[in-house]
C-alpha cells in the first residue's frame, strides 16, 4: 500500500466512524424528543360539537408546554356566535407525556370561526430531555382554523346511538329489550322470595 493510500486510509477510517457514531445519535434523538400537535376536530360522538387537542405523537416527554397565545374553547353557535366562549392555557401544560392527548370542548362553527378568523398563529414552546440527559429547548408553530371543517357531515356514533337510544323518549329496540330484562329481573327476584318463603314455613 502506497503511503498516499495509508494516509487516505487513516483520515477516512475516523471520519467515517464518526459520521456513523453522529448518525446514530441523531435517530435516537428524534426518537426521544417529543413533537407536539395542536388542532381542532370534529366531536366522534356528538354531532356539530368541535374538541381542540393538544397531543404529543414524539417519542419523549414534553415539560412546561408554553403557548404563545390562549385558545379558543366553548365557543359556541352554528349559524351565528352564541357567547364569548373562553380562553384557556394561558400558563401552558406542566407536561405532555408521550402518547398522551388532552381533549377540550372547543364549541361550534360558527363560535369559533369568530375567534380565530382566518387563523390564529400559535407557537408552542417546551422542554425535553435528550438522551444524554440535557434538559433542552424546542418550539412548533401551528395556524390554529376550522376552515377544512366547513360543510364536512355530521354524524352520531355507535356510542352515542345507543346512550340516545336509552334516554329518548321514543321506543326503541334498544328500550324494548331493556324493558324485557328488567321485566325478566322482576320475574327473578320475586321467585326468589316466593321461594325463601316456602323453605322458611317448610323449617317451622
Amino acid at each position: 500500500m502506497s503511503l498516499l493510500a495509508q494516509v487516505i486510509s487513516y483520515i477516512v477510517s475516523p471520519l467515517a466512524t464518526l459520521l456513523a457514531v453522529w448518525v446514530a445519535y441523531l435517530a435516537i434523538l428524534r426518537g426521544s424528543q417529543p413533537q407536539l400537535l395542536v388542532y381542532y376536530q370534529p366531536n366522534p360522538d356528538i354531532p356539530s360539537l368541535i374538541d381542540l387537542v393538544v397531543e404529543n405523537i414524539g417519542g419523549g416527554s414534553a415539560f412546561s408546554v408554553k403557548f404563545s397565545e390562549p385558545l379558543p374553547v366553548n365557543c359556541f353557535g352554528i349559524e351565528k356566535p352564541d357567547g364569548d366562549g373562553k380562553l384557556i392555557l394561558n400558563s401552558g401544560l406542566p407536561a405532555v407525556s408521550a402518547g398522551q392527548r388532552y381533549v377540550f370542548n372547543g364549541g361550534q362553527y360558527a363560535g369559533l370561526e369568530s375567534k380565530l378568523g382566518n387563523g390564529l398563529p400559535v407557537k408552542v414552546s417546551y422542554k425535553f430531555r435528550s438522551p444524554a440527559g440535557l434538559l433542552r429547548k424546542s418550539s412548533e408553530s401551528f395556524v390554529l382554523g376550522i376552515e377544512h371543517l366547513k360543510g364536512m357531515p355530521t354524524r352520531t356514533s355507535a356510542n352515542q346511538a345507543i346512550v340516545e337510544a336509552l334516554k329518548g323518549p321514543n321506543t326503541t329496540t334498544v328500550q324494548e329489550v331493556r324493558n324485557e330484562l328488567r321485566a325478566i329481573n322482576r320475574q327473578l327476584q320475586l321467585m326468589v322470595k316466593q321461594r325463601e318463603k316456602q323453605d322458611d314455613e317448610a323449617g317451622s
